[in-house]
């Protein structure tokens, strides 16, 4: 008997149904048309799981307290609203993981006080509890705080989607969908937190960059401060850029400067305990109270907060393996020749350095603070790529 030497793929493509197939994948627009379809199920059927199944985690309860804050002076009654607001929406497993999962939720269960005491720490996303109170009106606070997950992530998508459009490379969705999940979109959509607001705000502010929008830009910039304070890393990261590739400085600067001036009294007005004491709190050792906790600065433990943030980032998390994968790829694109203007190199210089730039400041593991700078990576590569599945040929 003669065995036949075709690989298994040709022999497929040679039945009824391969020949089919093949041609499907020879037609550009229905290719277009399948990718969109793709990927937006993949962000509708996120953004369903976050309103069906949302994640009542202890920083809902503290930021839902912070939005109720205003309204109370007494610990003791925050403390009661706070929990009678999570209580309407939480299931009974999700109440008693927040309320004695471990230690510190007991403790803050059990503490009106320093329950309140670590509030300062949330303050300071100002823009976030406001756009909460804003909608709590409609929906109330629970379900503002979980809106403010899932349509951002929708808008995320949708923004990504239109962007592929616009730089006609629509069948990189058939790519971008599978790296969104890598890059941790479905749990930041379902958890309740404003990571996934600040990927809309900043994703739009890189679009409008790379289009020569810089106005608009900035103005998204600046605005993503009140989201996340921490997110001046990435405005930074744009002005250092600026210097590197010879662009115009002054309005990357007065961001800059503005946004810094606003995170000072932010935090000056927020109560924030300060970068050192919200550093040990975060990486190196717990408190159950905030009150009165200045530590002294200690080298030794600022290693071992950084020496925990390596290792839990490289086993426990996608974001280090992500970036230097796109990385690889921009060096890759750069190297065969594919049209990088100017703007997306510096864009994708800007979000390496930015990333590596969040995590020297604060080195917290988790992916979705790296979000931002791993999804316009994403977009912006395969913008680039402009993969073409209905141009791609198998060698016999």
């Amino acid at each position: 008997m003669i065995k036949s030497e075709r690989a298994p793929i040709i022999w497929a493509l040679d039945t009824g149904l391969g020949k089919n197939l093949a041609q499907v994948a020879e037609n550009r627009t229905l290719l277009d048309r399948l990718a969109v379809a793709f990927f937006a199920c993949v962000c509708v059927a996120i953004a369903l799981y976050g309103v069906i199944k949302p994640d009542y985690n202890w920083d809902m309860v503290a930021y839902v307290a912070t939005a109720l804050e205003d309204r109370y002076q007494d610990p003791a009654e925050l403390h009661a609203a706070t929990w009678a607001v999570i209580s309407e929406g939480a299931r009974e497993s999700q109440l008693y993981e927040i309320q004695y999962g471990n230690p510190y939720n007991k403790h803050q269960w059990e503490n009106p006080a320093d329950f309140q005491s670590q509030l300062s720490m949330y303050r300071v996303k100002v823009g976030y509890i406001w756009l909460m109170r804003l909608m709590e009106p409609v929906v109330g606070l629970a379900n503002a705080s979980i809106l403010l997950s899932v349509i951002p992530s929708l808008l995320v998508g949708a923004l990504a989607l239109y962007w592929l459009a616009r730089e006609n490379a629509l069948q990189g969705a058939f790519v971008l969908a599978p790296l969104l999940m890598l890059a941790d979109q479905a749990q930041m959509t379902t958890a309740v937190v404003p990571d996934m607001l600040l990927s809309l705000v900043s994703l739009a502010a890189i679009y409008a960059f790379v289009r020569g929008r810089d106005t608009l830009a900035c103005v998204l910039l600046f605005a993503s401060v009140f989201v996340r304070p921490d997110n001046i890393i990435l405005i930074f990261a744009m002005l250092v850029t600026a210097v590197v590739f010879g662009w115009r400085i002054l309005p990357l600067l007065a961001t800059f400067v503005a946004s810094f001036a606003a995170c000072a009294l932010i935090s000056r007005y927020g109560g924030h305990p300060g970068w050192w004491a919200h550093f040990y709190f975060s990486c190196v050792q717990i408190q159950k109270s905030m009150i009165g906790f200045h530590p002294d600065l200690s080298l030794a433990a600022m290693a071992k907060g950084y020496a925990r943030g390596v290792v839990v980032s490289l086993v426990h998390s996608d974001w280090p393996a992500l970036l230097a994968l796109f990385t690889a790829g921009w060096a890759l694109l750069n190297r065969f020749g594919r049209a990088i203007t100017s703007r997306q190199n510096g864009m994708l210089f800007a979000l390496a350095i930015g990333a590596l730039g969040k995590f020297a400041s604060f080195p917290l593991p988790d992916d979705r603070f790296y979000h931002v700078f791993i999804i316009g990576m994403a977009v912006l590569l395969v913008a680039i790529w402009k993969p073409r599945f209905d141009t791609a040929r198998i060698r016999t």
